[in-house]
């Protein structure tokens, strides 16, 4: 289990998200001030593909920041999913989704505008 509090780092400030809830398939973090609210959720289950046991392991998260009276609300949402077959470890995924992360970094502006 994750710790209560999770820290989330976004343009260079660290936001606390603390946790909700938890059950046995996953946790709800939360963080709200004056600005914005953020909350994130990660699930995990076991699926069947192709006839195989796949442990599937998802994080979403939302952040809004609040309306002005001159500007109006703003809104954000990420999710990701990794996904293993039972019984495979966690190394390789892990070393999977390093490398995976390193080519959305590197496409990062024209991924968010749509570019392919």
């Amino acid at each position: 289990m994750f710790a209560n509090t999770l820290t989330l780092t976004i343009n260079a400030v660290a936001k606390t998200l603390v946790r909700v809830n938890q059950d046995s398939y996953g946790s709800e973090y939360k963080f709200s001030d004056d600005v914005e609210k953020i909350s994130m959720v990660i699930r995990h289950s076991t699926d069947k593909v192709k006839g195989l046991s796949v442990n599937r392991h998802n994080v979403f998260m939302e952040r809004t920041i609040f309306a002005t009276p001159t500007v109006p609300a703003k809104y954000w949402s990420c999710t990701t999913t990794l996904r293993d077959q039972e019984g495979s470890g966690p190394s390789v995924l892990l070393q999977t989704w390093i490398g995976f992360n390193t080519i959305l970094l590197a496409l990062d502006d024209g991924l968010v505008v749509g570019e392919n």
